[in-house]
């Protein structure tokens, strides 16, 4: 009961320790071109989808504030779709109905994916910034299937909960910074997460106004079991680049 104590009025002490010094707010959007791998089917019938490389989209949005307990807010909007026509590299089953491994088909896949964040400002100063939050993920796939004159689709979704952690380190004497950000859940057998990095370069610094230049990799596994009937496994990779804007 004491430890128990201590822990809540330690997790109080930080956030009312962690909050920004004025009113902010950001904007983004990155480019993100990923190898994708899809295994997806009816639950314990998932098979490989062939896929080519995909270009995907994210938008995000901040606000952080003076105002102690209470979080910041981030928001981050993905998609992605691929559509294409190939051999199934195996056997998938998608709403009742089985596709065999090797056949020619029409292959759909989109997954979209909104995310709204409460964090805290754990640490902000000249050289190195870290913030701590907690993310809801709203994910929704569409998956289609067509060969000959057999055709399937399935839709999924569900809402994640998950850890959320931001980091920033600047280089001294440069406009210049690395960046980290990163989102990791677990439950059961679902085991997601996604991770980027890189550099980001200031090239407008006004008053109130700096823009930045941003370019990176990106790494993001979906695995979701028994959800609607459905098994989706994603694991996608690559190179970004983006823009954002703090005011």
């Amino acid at each position: 009961m004491v430890l128990r104590t201590a822990v809540v009025l330690a997790c109080c002490w930080i956030a009312s320790q962690a909050h920004a010094d004025m009113l902010g707010a950001r904007l983004g959007l990155d480019y993100w071109q990923a190898r994708p791998s899809v295994t997806a089917g009816d639950t314990g019938l998932a098979g490989q989808f062939s896929s080519a490389d995909a270009n995907e989209l994210a938008w995000t949005a901040r606000f952080e504030h003076p105002l102690p307990l209470l979080p910041n807010v981030a928001a981050r909007y993905q998609q992605s779709a691929l559509s294409g026509l190939g051999p199934l590299l195996s056997g998938i089953t998608l709403d009742q109905k089985a596709f065999a491994s090797g056949v020619v088909a029409t292959q759909t896949h989109a997954l979209k994916n909104v995310d709204v964040t409460a964090y805290y400002e754990i640490l902000d100063n000249p050289l190195f910034s870290l913030d701590f939050g907690f993310t809801a993920r709203l994910l929704r796939a569409d998956l289609g299937l067509s060969a000959g004159v057999m055709s399937a689709s399935r839709e999924l979704t569900v809402t994640l909960p998950m850890l959320f952690v931001d980091a920033e380190m600047a280089i001294w004497g440069t406009d210049t910074h690395l960046f980290m950000q990163g989102n990791y859940s677990r439950y059961q057998s679902d085991r997601n997460y996604d991770w980027r990095g890189g550099i980001a370069w200031r090239v407008i610094d006004v008053a109130l106004l700096q823009t930045y230049l941003r370019a990176g990799w990106q790494h993001s596994v979906v695995n979701i079991n028994d959800r609607d009937h459905l098994d989706l496994h994603t694991d996608n990779d690559g190179g970004f680049v983006g823009i954002a804007i703090d005011f």
